[in-house]
């Protein structure tokens, strides 16, 4: 009734009655003691007041302090589902930024992000550093003998080999369709063809196969190295440049300053 509880209710009663009670042995012990009698409308008024005023009073006292108990229970988890809210905000956004800068077949940076870090890494570092830039062999011809479904897990394959072999925390990426490119920091000549040599025999040893068929599967790769300041587009340029030297020279070699390469070459 009126939106009043239960409990609300017989707090209300209980308090109302003890006041009655109260009231009622108010006028028995001090009526006597002032010469009267404690009967008759007097006495009747004793009991009616406690009830007439106390209990609305008593009633609202307390309907007031559950509404307010009951706000305040609101507000608490208004305030708990509003931090969830939040934190689930804050990894949605976390995730759409990690999406928004990674290619979605090869788990690699797409262009923009790698070009965005290799520019503002261009810009500090004095080296050495070394651009490597990595590309399927004859993918085309992959996809038309076995299906764009097998091509793409050429594609998956070659980048899991890239992170795999430049370790965790060095900027990669696929650039274009079947094209890869990894920015060493602090690797010298030596260590870039060892790491480019890793990778060109990690995708040759792939063992890919569709329906029982092995996929031929190789990488071309050019390499460029820089000991002091350098222009990010240039050192960019200058691999390109050698990784169509590479795909001139007969593809599935590593081809640096212009030159074929190998590891066990640069270990002479």
């Amino acid at each position: 009734m009126l939106g009043i509880s239960r409990k609300t209710a017989m707090k209300a009663a209980v308090t109302t009655g003890a006041s009655v009670v109260v009231s009622v042995c108010i006028v028995l012990l001090l009526v006597p003691m002032l010469g009267g009698h404690p009967d008759g409308p007097g006495f009747w008024m004793s009991v009616l007041c406690p009830l007439l005023i106390g209990g609305p009073a008593s009633t609202y006292q307390f309907h007031q302090k559950e509404i307010t108990a009951r706000q305040r229970d609101a507000l608490a988890r208004m305030h708990v589902e509003l931090e969830d809210a939040h934190l689930a905000l804050k990894k949605l956004h976390a995730d759409l930024e990690r999406k928004a800068r990674t290619d979605s077949l090869t788990g690699g940076l797409n262009r923009e992000a790698f070009f965005a870090s290799f520019e503002a890494e261009g810009a500090n570092n004095a080296g050495p550093v070394a651009l490597l830039i990595a590309d399927a062999d004859h993918f085309k011809k992959v996809n038309d003998a076995f299906g764009h479904l097998v091509g793409d897990e050429a594609l998956r394959m070659i980048g899991a080999v890239m992170a795999r072999t430049v370790g965790e925390g060095v900027p990669w990426a696929r650039i274009g369709g079947e094209e890869f490119v990894a920015f060493l920091q602090g690797a010298d000549r030596t260590s870039a063809v060892q790491v480019a040599e890793r990778i060109r025999r990690s995708v040759l040893a792939s063992g890919l196969s569709a329906d029982g068929q092995p996929v031929p599967l190789s990488v071309s790769i050019g390499i460029v190295c820089s000991d002091g300041p350098f222009d990010p587009m240039e050192l960019f340029r200058q691999a390109d440049a050698d990784l169509y030297r590479a795909k001139s020279a007969g593809r599935n070699c590593i081809v640096m300053d212009g030159c074929e390469v190998s590891a066990s070459s640069m270990a002479a």
